[in-house]
């Protein structure tokens, strides 16, 4: 694609007609302030869908989020500098109209100005820097429209940034998000039980499940890690499988005695549905358990096992006040669990499991390889629990605790010393905990069927942070900044400029086109628009003249162009020394002030 040469072949090229309406062309302004507007409305649009879309919203959700302050200070550069150009334009318009000649400086018809047009060197520097919204304008205060415009430009401009970003607050907040997590629990896995004869029948509890329910009963203001997550809330989780036990509970007013039938604690168990096999009570499971003997606080008891789903227990329990008597029944059961855990871990003694239903899991503990059947872990399940509970405790006659052999003693007494001794409170509540705890516990067995997962539900109470933003505050910020534009654009389109009868821009090729006494350097583009020079005279290159000092025979001025000679006199000021020189034009006598004219 040929390059096209952008040199006139005559100076006429940018002749321009003066407007007749006294206003700047609006050619001439839509060419230089259609690109400052777009980025105006872009940047307005821009902070704007930030405010909106980002306010209350958790930093961690997505980069969007997380980098809101970035963005917005994007977005006020964006308008600073957009509010920034139009006001520097506008100024700098307002500059060059008051620079303007006025109309009876020539008698070429002109629209009348109403003033007498020119101003001072200096004054023509600080309207400049205040056009640019330069610091560099305090230097130089002057008590003028376009200085103080300036200015405040310069104010408001600067405080844009700030004021954006300030409308943002950075806070914490808990936020409940649900999630599902998965979590070790058994139910009834063979994993927990040891297998009997060659066909495989589920049988008693293994080391794993028994130390589970020791841990479980020693455990009350234990933590139990349900999960590596880092999660914080309440926790759900079933329907899962497990025993559960209800009780029917007497509360008897006593005091402490070692007196035969006083027992501190006695707890023994039957299995109401086992089959019969003996009158003799050892061998009958349908018979609670003998712990009325005192040779039980030296022996223990014995615990005999039936693949039964259904336990009753038969206990007193001496709590401080009363003497507590249940009647319990301990059975497999599906229901559901919650407890409250923090960075993933809950107290033993929070976790609470409601029964939907008992079921009945006989038929399945009967049958050949019962060990990898859906109740395999049944019978160990109720080992466990009767190993930690089952046993008898009494005063000896000294007034001491004998604890026997029961393991609930020795894991939940209070207090025992020679002058105090201090029960426990409640057994329903160990009893509970052992039950829906010891499965949880159990992790280090080898599971013997599916996965023994279930999934967790989690109201994660989160402390996140949020963005908080100022609507209000941002609002108003941009309509000042839209209301700054639109007036300068209304200036510029409305205000009747004609002296200068073009938009003047702040453009060192812009300049070149200003007349002096020997014309414009840009012949013919004193009323040509920036863009209408760039695109007709765009390659022609611009030489650096330097004028010589005038001899005293010589009538026209003489200029070199290029490096200048050393030693010789350029500029007109040597030639005082040779002989007066004839003002020209814009020559002002010493102690006045110097005044630009426009000529075209």
């Amino acid at each position: 694609m040929a390059q096209r040469n952008r040199v006139r072949q005559t100076t006429t090229a940018l002749f321009t007609q003066f407007p007749t309406n006294g206003r700047i062309p609006f050619k001439h302004v839509l060419q230089a302030t259609w690109v400052t507007t777009f980025a105006l409305f872009i940047g307005i649009c821009f902070v704007l869908a930030i405010v909106f879309s980002a306010d209350g919203k958790p930093t961690s959700s997505n980069k969007w989020y997380e980098y809101t302050p970035t963005f917005i200070a994007l977005g006020a550069v964006v308008l600073r500098g957009s509010v920034a150009a139009l006001l520097g334009i506008t100024l700098y318009q307002n500059l060059w109209h008051n620079v303007a000649a006025p109309a009876k400086a020539n008698e070429e018809p002109r629209i009348q100005t109403g003033g007498e047009g020119g101003i001072s060197l200096k004054k023509v520097e600080s309207l400049h820097l205040a056009s640019r919204l330069a610091v560099g304008m305090l230097a130089y205060p002057l008590f003028k429209a376009g200085w103080i415009i300036g200015f405040l430009g310069l104010a408001v401009t600067s405080a844009v940034q700030p004021v954006l970003q300030s409308a943002i607050t950075v806070r914490q907040e808990a936020r409940i998000i649900p999630m599902g997590l998965p979590i070790y629990h058994p139910q009834f896995n063979g994993s927990l039980a040891l297998s009997d004869s060659a066909a495989m029948y589920a049988a008693g509890p293994t080391t794993i499940s028994r130390r589970s329910a020791v841990a479980a009963l020693m455990g009350e203001k234990s933590g139990l890690r349900y999960t590596d997550a880092n999660v914080t809330g309440i926790a759900n989780f079933g329907p899962v499988k497990y025993l559960d036990v209800i009780c029917n509970i007497e509360a008897v007013p006593g005091k402490k005695s070692n007196l035969f039938g006083w027992d501190l604690y006695n707890f023994t168990y039957r299995y109401p549905d086992a089959e019969y096999v003996s009158d003799d009570p050892r061998y009958d499971l349908t018979q609670f358990r003998d712990v009325f003997n005192t040779s039980v606080l030296y022996d223990g008891v014995e615990i005999s096992l039936a693949a039964k789903s259904k336990v009753e227990v038969q206990a007193v329990m001496f709590n401080n006040t009363h003497y507590l008597k249940h009647l319990c029944k301990v059975q497999t059961a599906i229901g559901s669990c919650a407890t409250h855990i923090t960075a993933g871990m809950g107290s033993m003694e929070d976790l609470t499991c409601l029964r939907d239903q008992f079921i009945n899991v006989d038929s399945d503990l009967v049958k050949a390889l019962s060990f990898y059947g859906p109740a395999g872990g049944v019978i160990s399940l109720f080992g466990s629990f009767l190993e930690v509970f089952v046993g008898k405790a009494v005063l000896d006659i000294r007034g001491r605790l004998n604890p026997g052999r029961s393991l609930f003693m020795m894991g939940t007494l209070v207090a025992d010393t020679d002058k105090t001794l201090v029960m426990p409170s409640d057994l329903l509540l160990h009893m509970q905990r052992v039950l829906w705890v010891a499965p949880l516990l159990a992790k280090f067995g080898t599971p013997e069927q599916e996965a023994l997962n279930v999934t967790m539900s989690v109201l994660d109470e989160r402390n996140i942070i949020v963005y908080k933003i100022d609507k209000p505050r941002t609002i108003v910020t941009v309509v000042v900044l839209l209301l700054i534009s639109l007036g300068c654009l209304v200036y510029l389109s409305l205000y009747g400029s004609g002296a200068c009868g073009r938009l003047t821009r702040d453009s060192l090729v812009h300049s070149l086109t200003v007349a002096g006494p020997n014309g414009p350097a840009i012949k013919g583009g004193c009323l040509a628009s920036l863009d209408e020079i760039l695109d007709k005279a765009g390659d022609e290159k611009l030489k650096f003249e330097l004028p010589l000092v005038r001899g005293p025979y010589e009538s026209t001025p003489v200029t070199t162009v290029g490096k200048p000679v050393p030693g010789r006199w350029y500029g007109g000021q040597g030639g005082l020394t040779t002989r007066p020189l004839v003002p020209g034009p814009g020559y002002q006598a010493p102690g006045t002030s110097s005044q630009i004219p426009i000529s075209r």
